[in-house]
């Protein structure tokens, strides 16, 4: 138990922790690139669909690993060599989903199923370092085992089932997690470290942000509407910056039991962020539908809010009031802009105004912050 990061007092996130969020975040640019291609001015649906599910497998090795070390990280050679090797396999599956071919299928599933038992040997392998007797360890290294079987055994299907029984065994892992979270109470999570760690992914997940600003604008004629959009896109960039930080530290002073309200809320954050930072590309080079462009902009500013307000309404109770009232007068902001004939550039703006207007409506409770 003493070499146990967990019992470290002045416990931050260690250099391999952010090696790893950078190896995620490299990943999930492949991810990023499905959403950033618009066919004859169109995305559709099933492409929205494609990104989640290119997503999801890739944040849940993320998250599980996130998971073991918050409670089991020793930063030993052990644990290092293995986490190095899952950052391989992370890239390795993007590079295969990517592609988006039958033929890539089998190995990207064996990577994601090779990463998620290197987390359950990792479990078992530290079953005696707590002082439950092993119980919490072997409970998740047991439910990562079984989901990542479910998930290898869709290579024996064929289309559409191989597809259905590969996503079941996440769902599988994600709920037994659930439904055993008062077995997981006895070892609750350190609340520092995991607010830390989805606040770092979140960073660099916005330097992405502004990375996909600036790929834009190497590729347009600098006119008027081009300017408009970069600079409209960095300010909201910027008031996403202000929501999600503003408050932050009040995250760190809960006792989370299981940090379940934080971890699998910023999922449904990371998809808004990734969406919203397309349409910012998208406004800058004008190259897609306005009514897809509204579309995406109502799903992404509501999965951004839906997984940025939860973690807050769960383990904050004190700003609920605030957090309902904000959101749905955001929300209907968004929806007033979305419903004018406007363009993609003064959309954007109008997106921008609604994100800063949350910033000044957060002043109402800056006594509680505070």
């Amino acid at each position: 138990m003493k070499d146990l990061r967990y019992f470290d007092p002045h416990r931050r996130a260690t250099w391999l922790e952010l090696f790893f969020d950078l190896i995620f975040v490299v990943a999930l640019h492949g991810a990023g690139e499905i959403l950033s291609e618009a066919h004859e001015g169109h995305i559709g649906g099933q492409q929205v669909m494609r990104f989640v599910l290119v997503f999801l497998p890739l944040w849940w090795i993320w998250a599980g690993h996130t998971i073991y070390a918050n409670r089991f990280d020793t930063d030993s050679r052990q644990h290092r060599l293995s986490t190095l090797l899952i950052m391989f396999l992370l890239i390795v599956i993007s590079a295969q989903s990517s592609a988006g071919t039958q033929e890539h299928y089998v190995l990207a599933v064996a990577c994601y199923c090779g990463a998620r038992l290197i987390i359950a040997a990792m479990y078992f392998v530290s079953r005696r370092k707590h002082h439950d007797g092993g119980g919490f360890a072997s409970t998740v290294g047991t439910v990562f085992a079984v989901g990542a079987a479910i998930s290898l055994s869709s290579v024996l299907l064929e289309p559409p089932w191989r597809y259905l029984v590969f996503y079941a065994g996440i769902v599988f892992d994600m709920a037994a997690l659930v439904l055993l979270r008062r077995r997981l109470h006895v070892v609750p999570a350190h609340a520092a470290h995991l607010v830390e760690r989805v606040g770092l992914l979140t960073i660099i997940m916005l330097g992405e942000s502004v990375i996909s600003i600036s790929a834009a604008l190497a590729h347009i004629a600098w006119d008027r509407s081009s300017v408009i959009a970069a600079v409209s896109g960095f300010v909201m960039v910027s008031a996403i910056w202000w929501i999600y930080y503003d408050s932050f530290h009040l995250l760190e002073q809960r006792k989370l039991a299981t940090g379940h309200s934080i971890l699998y809320s910023h999922f449904f954050l990371f998809i808004g962020l990734a969406i919203l930072a397309s349409l910012i590309r998208h406004a800058i080079l004008d190259d897609l539908d306005p009514d897809d462009f509204r579309r995406l902009a109502a799903a992404g500013t509501v999965l951004f809010f839906l997984g940025k307000q939860y973690g807050y309404y769960m383990e904050v109770p004190e700003l609920r009031p605030y957090l309902l009232s904000n959101t749905a007068a955001v929300f209907a902001l968004t929806a007033l802009v979305l419903m004018l004939p406007l363009g993609l550039c003064a959309m954007l703006v109008g997106i921008t105004t609604t994100m800063i207007c949350y910033v000044l409506l957060n002043l109402r409770y800056r006594h509680l912050v505070r």
